[in-house]
């Protein structure tokens, strides 16, 4: 039996163990492959090292058939949320079959067994007192687990791919998703690995290197090379920190108490400590210093910073996404999109029309989006991308 599988991506930069996952789709029967990546920003409330329509070619390159994209308010959010923006746009798509994943342990079983017992009101209600002792959301967790329900669950907890496949699976049941998880083990360099395994490395070390101006060739597929050579021609000089550094400084300086407060996942007082910090220090690793908790981890902290940025709101997190934004597609990525027409729950945006046509909440969304990769732009020394030739922009293969 043939199946349309999916993975949920950042892709900063693609290497050759997003290219493993590619062909294990393949191997597994997944004629179809659909990547939902982030944008222009990521989870670690950062820039992404090449835009998105560059990740977008190298993905294309690397073996998807169709490119998504995650909106901004979930791409820069923690591991839950950046999970169930996902699963929620795979869902709303309604072609996916199978849901992949890198996972440390490669155990699907174990993995959904956690999803579960963290949906269970005893490890709430545990986590509620836990977190009341002062302790990180992560550590109160996963303490919370192995008392309900044993070491072997809450190891599940130690490891971000883990994590993130643990979120997958509670997002899919949450939605009571016909989508079924498949993990993939992962062999070679670990998540945010220093040291490369062989030909393959993790994507914080292959973006050190990019920076650093070295070569990383022997890192990434051949299919992809030529793209990446293209690219880094354009990347930012190590300046590109200062400039992003001197905007994210002049914003916050400009912001009021109240504008922290509206910031998403702010709490415990946390606005009026970053409200003194900002005054006092200049720079963002003093600000970070200086804000840092056994509560508040630095990631955390950084994308509190990025929203900042960004001028993401409490109230821009509350909307679910509003429509399928296709960045990319091949030949069989068009048939996926054919097919879509019938079978997506959202409006499929790959054109202007389709931007006037959406709800208002929804052409709110896109302003966001649309604001932010102007933002972007201005971190990479770049023209400016508004305008409809960039908020309509397709790689078609």
């Amino acid at each position: 039996m043939m199946y349309t599988g999916a993975f949920i991506c950042e892709l900063n930069p693609l290497h050759n163990g997003h290219e493993y996952l590619l062909r294990k789709m393949q191997d597994s029967g997944c004629i179809r492959r659909i990547a939902c990546m982030s944008g222009n920003f990521t989870q670690r409330g950062e820039p992404a090292v090449f835009d998105k329509f560059t990740r977008t070619r190298a993905a294309l390159a690397a073996g998807a058939d169709l490119v998504l994209e995650l909106p901004v308010t979930y791409a820069c959010a923690g591991a839950e949320r950046f999970a169930f923006g996902g699963v929620y746009l795979l869902q709303a798509l309604g072609i996916a079959d199978r849901l992949y994943f890198g996972s440390e342990c490669g155990d699907p079983a174990l993995i959904r067994r956690t999803a579960a017992v963290l949906g269970q009101p005893e490890v709430s209600e545990l986590l509620r007192c836990l977190l009341s002792e002062g302790i990180t959301y992560a550590a109160a967790r996963e303490r919370a687990v192995r008392e309900i329900s044993g070491h072997e669950p809450a190891a599940i907890l130690h490891q971000p791919n883990d994590i993130l496949g643990t979120e997958y699976c509670k997002a899919l049941m949450k939605l009571q998703s016909h989508i079924q998880p498949f993990a993939i083990q992962r062999t070679a360099a670990a998540h945010d690995s220093t040291i490369p395994t062989d030909t393959f490395a993790s994507a914080s070390y292959l973006r050190r290197q990019l920076y650093e101006g070295k070569d990383i060739d022997s890192y990434i597929p051949p299919s992809t090379r030529e793209i990446v050579r293209s690219a880094r021609q354009q990347l930012p000089a190590a300046d590109r920190q200062q400039t992003i550094e001197a905007a994210m400084l002049y914003r916050l300086r400009m912001m009021s108490k109240d504008s922290f407060s509206a910031l998403p996942d702010i709490s415990e007082g946390l606005e009026n400590r970053l409200y003194k910090a900002v005054h006092t220090c200049t720079s963002t690793a003093d600000i970070l210093a200086c804000v840092k908790s056994k509560r508040c981890t630095m990631a955390r902290l950084r994308r509190i910073l990025m929203y900042a940025f960004l001028g993401i709101t409490q109230e821009d997190c509350r909307s679910l996404p509003q429509y399928i934004r296709v960045l990319g597609f091949n030949r069989t990525g068009q048939t996926i999109l054919r097919e879509c027409k019938k079978s997506a729950a959202l409006p499929v945006v790959t054109k202007a029309a389709d931007i006037a046509s959406l709800s208002e909440e929804g052409r709110k969304m896109f302003a966001l989006e649309s604001r932010c990769d102007d933002l972007y732009a201005l971190t990479n020394h770049t023209v400016s991308p508004c305008g409809s030739n960039y908020t309509t922009k397709l790689i078609v293969v």
